[in-house]
């Protein structure tokens, strides 16, 4: 009776045990953690916010945000890449922290093409060279020939040293022969944007979301564009002014730390493509200012690594160094 008791109890806890590693195994069991690099309000912020209702709903499970903003979304970056890779820490992080940033940093605490796995970008803003609307320059061509018969003339502002629009302004004097003062704003895209309304500098290099509603109330004009604007589809990209190399947006990713299981990435990349591509989604992002355009992970993969390729031959030509 004793062997028999003793060998229904082990059947027991190997049932429960069995059971147990299956409930473990089953991808998601817990809530899943979005990690945004920068703070509340930012472009990542919505995105993470918006993607992760519908996300939520297909994974059937609860998504977290927290944020851990500093050193241009490296510190948060670097959170993510150092997370346990288990699928339970994700991160929304946008382009400029894996490709501009390792190009003017050679300390930067992370490896943008080792450390990540790649699950899924949803869009991005374009990056717009933008004058007042009462210029004398209608054009690109007007505006570098102006700039080619008067060197370092010019005055065009960022939201600071190494970020996509001031790589994109750089790629322009590179492509173009020509001399632009770069007027960096640390504070971001506000002050850039009010000291061109104030004609304090002639022009700013900025995404479309920040810039949208000063075109569309008749106070700026967009002279060329990285990539086209659903909004503005008459003017055109640099690439078809002669300036292919003038092509650096700032998309908007969904990257887990390297290593993550093969059966986590199974579940989470179909589960990103239908919540990016749900019409809801599609609606609020692209009210948000973003252009729209699902990627998954290969090709982000191999967008990332020729963007930082680009990154750093600009860097290194213009001696652009946060270190």
């Amino acid at each position: 009776m004793k062997k028999y008791l003793a060998l229904l109890a082990l059947c027991f806890l190997v049932l429960c045990f069995g059971i147990a590693a299956e409930a473990q195994d089953k991808y998601p069991s817990r809530p899943i953690k979005f990690v945004i690099p920068l703070g509340p309000g930012t472009v990542n912020d919505v995105v993470a916010r918006t993607v992760s209702e519908p996300l939520a709903q297909e994974l059937k499970t609860e998504i977290l945000i927290e944020y851990r903003p500093g050193a241009g979304g490296a510190v948060g970056s670097d959170f993510v890449a150092k997370s346990k890779p288990d699928g339970y820490t994700l991160g929304s992080i946008n382009s400029s922290a894996l490709t501009n940033a390792p190009a003017i940093s050679a300390n930067l605490p992370y490896d943008p093409l080792k450390d990540f796995t790649p699950l899924a970008d949803v869009g991005g803003n374009p990056v717009m060279l933008v004058v007042n609307a009462g210029s004398a320059w209608k054009t690109l061509d007007d505006f570098v020939g102006h700039a080619n018969k008067n060197p370092s003339k010019l005055s065009c502002g960022t939201s600071g040293v190494g970020t996509a629009g001031h790589f994109n302004l750089e790629l322009i004097k590179v492509g173009a022969g020509v001399q632009i003062t770069h007027v960096p704003y640390k504070a971001g895209s506000g002050p850039a944007i009010a000291a061109l309304l104030g004609n304090h500098i002639d022009c700013i290099m900025q995404i479309w979301s920040t810039v949208g509603g000063h075109v569309r109330a008749g106070k700026f004009r967009v002279l060329a564009v990285t990539a086209p604007v659903k909004e503005t589809p008459e003017v055109p990209t640099f690439t078809n002014k002669g300036l292919s190399q003038v092509s650096l947006g700032v998309t908007f990713g969904f990257y887990g730390p390297a290593n993550l299981p093969r059966d986590v990435v199974a579940r989470l990349v179909p589960a990103f493509e239908r919540a990016s591509k749900n019409p809801a989604t599609v609606a609020k992002l692209e009210k948000a200012g973003l252009e729209v355009a699902y990627t998954g992970p290969k090709e982000l993969f191999e967008r990332i690594k020729k963007e930082l390729a680009i990154s750093r031959e600009v860097a290194k030509k213009a001696g652009i160094s946060q270190d």
